[in-house]
């Protein structure tokens, strides 16, 4: 045998240390977790004794040897033992963590190691060869790069993170990436900057720096921001400090779409690093949104801002921070960052400034609101289950999983940073261990006022089957509900007080029978549970959510039975004991706008025990008997007592006036807002947000509403609920409701009851005498209440009264013209206001203009706010002073011509004594005294319809200007009520019906005053705007230009009527589809309001708003960014950031992102919007309804297909709920769901869905408008795909031909239709006519779009193909691979897209996707 090689010697010395080692093989490290260590090197080292032997340390005995550690990424870490217990989870700990684990490999990075030396082998034989000298040759382990400093904000709210903050820890020490990974706790529960400390788990009061290493360190802030060191901005500079110095992230646990809510408020920044491993302090870095202003940047390096990521614990935003640091990221990358700086140095000597002792925290009804206002639907629930139990994180999330399994850790996370908890003192905690988180004072209190009766006792059961075998003191709760008398109390200790308060709360909240129960509580701990009500004043406060009737929690104590209550004046305490008894009873959670109930109510047993039976289910109506015409039989006060009498039986009760379906809406929008439904304050979505709650019995299940005075059953029906647990009750005259509802017929009293009700109020009566007066009365309760009301007024005997009321009598009777109303209330009425004519004549003319208002509540604020107007002779002087105002209501009330509801401020006639006080007058005396009644409205009208604020005083209006006739006055104030009238309509989602207020305002006024006249033509205008709203365009363009034709007449300047009538002309152009001439016309007219009202003028924003609109319609997409940028930053600056008009300009600025090919970009920028808009204004706004839809096209460009075809349905469900399937933005909407569908693989649906489209676009606008032409292309695509290619080139040849004669051959529509119809081309075998379509194509879309667009690269990918298929190999390579790259820069790696173009078999097609009009 010949000498061996080096080789061959080197592995036989590999095999005699393997053989003759000691070390067990089981103990060698894995070659899966050291996968850096290569073959031919070995450890120097054995294996560790102990998991924290984890640094090197050198041998005692100073041989430089290094004593065997392991490193500590090759282990598998736990979290520290003083960390508190994971309860049971019913989710992943940390969804995505194989994801996560994935998206950080970039950063192992191994370096050579200081402390491990293994030995190198194959250099070991090698020497032995050359120089025959066996010595080891040994050289630096591979070591990881890094160590990970996880720091973990210590709040309270973090209580529910600690599982992921855990889950993530080990996860880290499972890397390779990192060589040890320490775990500290940040004290975020400040506001002192010197109390802003890191500690380790476990040792909260032990102050500690970060960890001394001599390796490069990474660091990760784990927080959801809530602590009050983020808000005050005292925690960030700490941040700041480490970052200078080395990488760090902030990781942000709450989802992206609540960091609003947190301490932290991110931008976007685009970030470069010099370098891998490069500190935050060294990243360069720039704004990305052009319109924010830099931050200055200047001073030394180490007082600039230092950017700190803020990422969602995802693995797609970790994925891009870990090629930052690692110096893989290969340009700038766009992330969420905060900018740190260095805290201001304090001044010397100077202390913290405490707070000041008589310095309050929001009440606790106010935080409550507050937060409801802010929270999802389910956070407010959850909350309100919690405030029925003791607070731990085990105890919670059991209570969610059991009572709310649609909740998870967001939700929680809502709750505990909402500022409505805080942490049990630790002192306090150690004497009830079980209880670590308490409400502040109060907090509990009013979430159990606001929440659901029957959620107390469940969230009991839960909490006694968890806690009962631990703690006695919740052992018996099932006992107590189910009988709080005879059940023991617990005793009182230092380990059950916790646990006792909360029964206290509860018991107190229940009411009824554990109010016995409740007080003795109190007297065990000292006294009820703390609230705010000593330390806050509740002065002027307004009862929202929380409370019931007014007069039940004013005037009633909850213990006593028996008590009648009202909030009307005292009944005569000589009452009989006959009348109904009213049993007190705890109000429902929502109880709203319910007129205060009658105290002299009498009778009608049987009707109420009828009705109870029928309000089972299904929706009842309460219409008076036949024989009584127009009623005055009670209906109302009979639908009044029995809700007060059965108020408990439900948790939300909500009166509605319903004579008019926009004071339906208006009453709807409230009643959303009440039940903190994420609606807007448009009617439209409001009605919806309502009907689904209410239909689904969440959070209310038992509800009942009251339609009052409902007239119309198809009007009033579309706002009932489809289904549900409640009940629905009508109060009508008109019969027609027996057929959609169960009846109930309301008669005149019987003669025992009208005498019951006479004797209540005048007890000197006797049976003969009451019996002859109601003979008189015709029993009818009506006449009865009035003449009642008289004599225990003036104190007149029954002969005398008769004999007055037979003289009233028989002068009506002589009267020629029949009434619609009976007798005897006219002769009763006439009896009380002959008086009040002598006696307070103001009074009587304020009833006499009244009676021209509907008979609804009538504001007092709109009479004491005429004090400046001119209305009425022997008026002005009471609505000038405010005591005569309210002595000459006073009068009314006395004589109960008009009821008086000192809760809402206002006063309301009953429609027949409106007839009878019209019958009174002479034609010149109602015309005098309606025209008053105008002026009186006019008064009131806040001249800013477009504003929120203002809605619920147009709502109030509204009504009064419908009965009075107000479109008939010739007076400009009033006119402009009317237009502000219309507007409000419109901004509160009532479309038709402000469009039928308009019309008939039109009509009207170019009757009375001439086709010309101003107001004609300003009302003209906006019939012409809500035409064109509504779809009818044909008529809108026709309307408007006749308007315009008559401003042309009427002025040669440019003034801003004039201006907008041309503007709305130009929109019918577009709506034509001619969109050069709109161009042209609004860019004459950009020039024109600026040279007439200036650049920053609100109508020339409007106009560039309109300008970018055609600029994007011809496909200069370019300009339209610029013009869009501009009118944003204008707006900004005019308006605000909120308002809706800058909303607008910046949705439309991200639309030319979007069409400019920053797909992802601007999939983010709408998400954000959506989100803002969601909690702002509503899901289904209106505004909200278009953001969402161009959301959906956003999503779709970046593409996510299936998120893009659920924003679809809901963006094209929400417009067909509102306006129909066929208006305009719900078909636009539904455009693009057809893509989505085609993009998902439903084809069929696909083009089912896009013919019906294009079929109502052809009826809209013509089988040649480019809204008509895209959707039959994008019906196309799907055609194609599905085989029928034929036919897909037949649509493709006939629609690329028409949209090029009508846009031009450059437009991006015309463009998509030509790369579609190469497809058609390729697939039919043509491929030479594919490569020339292609080719052009291409050579068009780099001029238009840039070469670096997708949608230009798409084309390109094709035409790859195409030179394929032509066996241009060379070519069709070298152009596929310049596609792939492009495509990578622009949309990322796993965009399908992306996919598509890096395979040569497949085509890209390109969606019409059209911009709006």
């Amino acid at each position: 045998m010949s000498d061996p090689s080096w080789q061959q010697v080197a592995e036989a010395v590999w095999l005699a240390t393997r053989i003759s080692s000691s070390v067990p093989a089981t103990a060698l490290p894995s070659p899966a977790r050291t996968p850096e260590v290569g073959r031919g090197l070995r450890r120097a080292d054995s294996p560790p004794t102990s998991h924290d032997e984890s640094r090197a340390r050198r041998d005692p005995a100073g041989s430089g040897r290094p004593v065997p550690a392991v490193e500590a990424s090759t282990m598998a870490g736990k979290m520290p033992a003083a960390d508190p217990p994971r309860p049971r989870v019913t989710q992943p700990v940390l969804p995505g963590a194989g994801a996560i684990a994935r998206r950080l490999r970039p950063l192992r990075q191994p370096v050579p190691s200081r402390h491990i030396r293994l030995l190198d082998e194959a250099a070991t034989a090698e020497r032995a060869a050359q120089d025959g000298l066996w010595l080891p040759v040994w050289t630096p382990a591979p070591a990881p790069r890094w160590d990970a400093v996880v720091v973990a904000d210590d709040h309270v709210s973090m209580t529910i993170w600690w599982d992921q903050v855990a889950e993530f820890v080990a996860l880290l020490r499972r890397q390779a990436a990192f060589h040890e990974v320490h775990l500290r706790r940040l004290h975020t529960d400040t506001k002192d900057p010197a109390e802003v400390q890191l500690s380790r788990p476990g040792r909260r009061h032990h102050p500690v720096g970060l960890p001394a290493t001599d390796r490069q360190r990474i660091i990760f802030v784990l927080t959801d921001g809530a602590g009050p060191a983020w808000s005050a901005g005292v925690a960030l500079p700490e941040v700041g400090r480490w970052a200078r110095r080395a990488p760090v992230a902030i990781v942000q646990l709450l989802p992206q779409q609540h960091w609003h809510r947190s301490g932290l408020c991110p931008e976007r920044l685009r970030l470069w690093a010099p370098r891998p491993g490069a500190a935050n302090g060294e990243l360069s870095w720039w704004r990305r949104e052009p319109w924010l202003e830099p931050a200055d940047e200047s001073g030394s390096a180490t007082e600039r801002p230092v950017p700190v990521p803020v990422l969602e614990l995802r693995p797609r935003w970790l994925a891009a921070w870990a090629q930052l640091v690692a110096g893989d990221h290969g340009g700038w990358l766009g992330l969420p960052a905060v900018l740190a700086t260095r805290p201001a140095p304090a001044a010397v000597d100077t202390p913290a400034v405490p707070a000041e002792p008589g310095e309050r925290r929001p009440a606790a009804r106010q935080r409550v609101r507050e937060f409801a206002a802010r929270a999802t639907p389910l956070a407010v629930r959850l909350a309100g289950l919690l405030a029925a139990a003791p607070l731990s994180v085990a105890l919670i999330r059991e209570l969610q999983h059991r009572l709310l399994p649609d909740s998870d850790a967001t939700h929680l996370a809502e709750v505990l940073t909402s500022g409505l908890l805080r942490p049990v003192p630790e002192v306090a905690a150690g004497e009830s261990p079980m209880v670590t988180l308490e409400f502040e004072p109060g907090v509990r209190e009013e979430l159990l006022t606001a929440g659901r009766r029957a959620d107390a006792p469940r969230v009991w059961r839960v909490v006694e089957a968890v806690l009962g075998a631990a703690v006695p003191a919740v052992a018996q709760l099932s006992r107590v509900i189910d009988d709080p008398e005879r059940t023991p109390l617990p005793p009182v200790t230092a380990e059950t007080v916790a646990f006792l308060r909360v029964e206290q709360a509860v018991l107190r909240a229940l009411s009824g029978r554990y109010l016995d129960r409740a007080r003795r509580l109190d007297d065990q701990l000292g006294g009820p549970p703390e609230t705010d009500t000593a330390r806050h004043s509740t002065v002027g406060r307004e009862d929202v959510t929380m409370d019931g009737p007014a007069d039940i929690h004013q005037v009633r104590p909850p213990e006593r039975e028996g008590v009648g209550v009202s909030t009307s004046s005292s009944p005569s305490a000589t009452a009989p004991s006959t009348a109904a008894p009213r049993t007190p009873s705890k109000p429902p959670a929502i109880w709203g706008n319910i007129p205060p109930r009658n105290p002299n109510f009498t009778g009608r047993s049987k009707l109420l025990e009828l009705l109870h039976e029928q309000m089972q289910g299904g929706a009842t109506a309460v219409l008076p008997h036949a024989l009584h015409g127009m009623g005055g039989v009670g209906k109302s006060h009979l639908a009044i007592e029995y809700v007060y009498r059965h108020q408990s039986e439900y948790d939300l009760i909500w009166w509605i006036p319903a004579e008019r379906s926009a004071q339906i809406g208006a009453s709807l929008v409230e009643l959303a807002q009440r039940m903190n439904l994420p609606a807007g304050p448009d009617v439209a979505s409001a009605r919806n947000a309502v009907q689904e709650a209410l239909r689904l019995g969440s959070p209310y299940a038992k509800w009942l509403l009251v339609f009052d005075n409902a007239e119309s059953p198809e009007a009033v029906r579309q706002f009932f609920p489809a289904g549900g647990t409640g009940s629905i009750m009508v109060t009508s005259r008109n019969p027609h409701w027996a057929s959609v509802a169960r009846t109930l017929e309301v008669d005149v009293f019987t003669r025992e009851e009208s005498v019951q009700l006479l004797r209540l109020r005048g007890p000197d009566l006797d049976d003969v005498e009451a019996d002859r007066l109601a003979e008189a009365l015709g029993d009818l309760p009506l006449a009865l209440e009035q003449a009642a009301a008289w004599r225990a007024e003036t104190g007149m005997p029954a002969e005398e009264y008769l004999r007055l009321f037979e003289r009233k009598r028989i002068d009506l009777l002589a009267q020629a013209a029949p009434m619609d109303y009976q007798l005897p209330v006219a002769a009763a009425w006439n009896v009380s206001l002959d008086r009040l004519v002598v006696s307070n004549p103001a009074a009587f003319r304020l009833l006499q203009l009244c009676s021209f208002l509907a008979p609804e509540p009538i504001p007092r604020t709109l009479l004491g706010g005429a004090h400046n107007t001119d209305v009425h002779p022997e008026l002005n002087a009471a609505l000038r002073d405010p005591m005569r105002l309210n002595r000459a209501i006073r009068d009314i009330n006395r004589y109960a011509l008009a009821r008086v509801n000192h809760r809402t401020n206002s006063i309301q006639m009953h429609r027949l004594i409106q007839a009878v006080l019209n019958d009174r007058m002479s034609e010149p005396e109602r015309e005098s005294m309606r025209s008053s009644a105008h002026l009186l409205l006019a008064s009131g009208d806040r001249n800013d319809p477009n504003s929120p604020a203002n809605w619920r005083s147009y709502a109030e209006l509204y009504p009064h200007v419908e009965a009075s006739g107000a479109i008939l006055s010739p007076v400009p104030w009033v006119q402009q009520l009317v237009e502000n009238e219309a507007k409000y309509l419109y901004w509160g989602g009532d479309y038709e019906a402000s469009l039928d207020l308009s019309r008939r305002a039109y009509e009207t006024w170019r009757g009375q005053l001439g086709q010309d006249a101003s107001a004609t033509l300003k009302i003209g205008h906006w019939l012409g705007f809500m035409l064109y709203m509504l779809g009818h365009y044909a008529e809108a363009a026709q309307h408007n230009a006749e308007i315009l034709a008559a401003y042309q007449r009427t002025t040669s300047e440019d003034s801003e009527e004039l201006l907008k009538a041309v503007g709305a002309v130009a929109a019918d152009r577009r709506v034509a589809g001619d969109f050069a001439a709109a161009l042209e016309m609004e860019q004459d007219l950009y020039q024109r309001h600026v040279r007439a009202l200036g650049i920053d003028d609100p109508n020339t924003l409007n106009a560039a708003h309109n300008l970018a609109v055609s600029l994007r319609l011809t496909g200069d997409l370019s300009r339209a960014y610029e013009v869009d940028q501009d009118t944003y930053e204008r707006r900004v600056l005019l308006f605000g950031e909120d308002h809706a008009f800058t909303q607008e300009s910046l949705l439309n600025l991200v639309i030319d992102r979007r069409e400019l090919g920053e797909f992802i970009t601007a999939r983010i920028q709408m998400q954000d919007i959506v989100d803002r808009l969601r909690q702002e204004q509503g899901a289904e706004q209106t505004q909200t309804l278009r953001a969402l839809r161009r959301l959906a096209s956003a999503v779709r460009k970046a593409g996510d297909h299936r998120t893009a075809r659920q924003l679809s349905e809901e963006a094209r469900d929400g417009y067909a709920s509102r306006y129909g399937e066929n208006n305009p933005d719900a078909l636009l909407a539904a455009l693009g769901l057809a893509v989505d569908l085609r993009a998902t693989g439903h084809f069929d649906e696909a083009v089912q869905l896009g013919e019906q489209v294009q079929d109502e676009y052809r009826r809209l606008f013509g089988a040649d408008h480019p809204y008509t032409v895209a959707a039959q292309l994008n019906v196309a695509i799907s055609r194609h795909l599905r085989g029928d290619v034929a036919r897909s080139r037949q649509i493709n040849e006939d629609g690329v031909s028409v949209l090029t004669r009508l846009l031009g051959a450059d437009h991006p529509l015309s463009l998509a239709g030509a790369v579609n119809l190469a497809n058609d081309l390729y697939a039919q075998g043509e491929v030479s006519a594919a490569h020339a379509r292609d080719l052009e194509t291409a050579d068009r879309m780099r001029r238009v779009f840039g070469p670096e667009h997708p949608t230009t690269l798409i084309c390109l990918g094709n035409l790859a193909m195409d030179l394929l298929a032509m066996d241009r190999q060379s070519e069709a390579y070298e152009l596929h691979a310049e596609v792939s790259a492009g495509l990578h820069r622009a949309l990322g790696e796993n965009h399908p897209a992306t996919v598509a173009g890096s395979d040569l078999t497949v085509r890209g097609t390109c969606d019409l996707d059209p911009m709006p009009l």
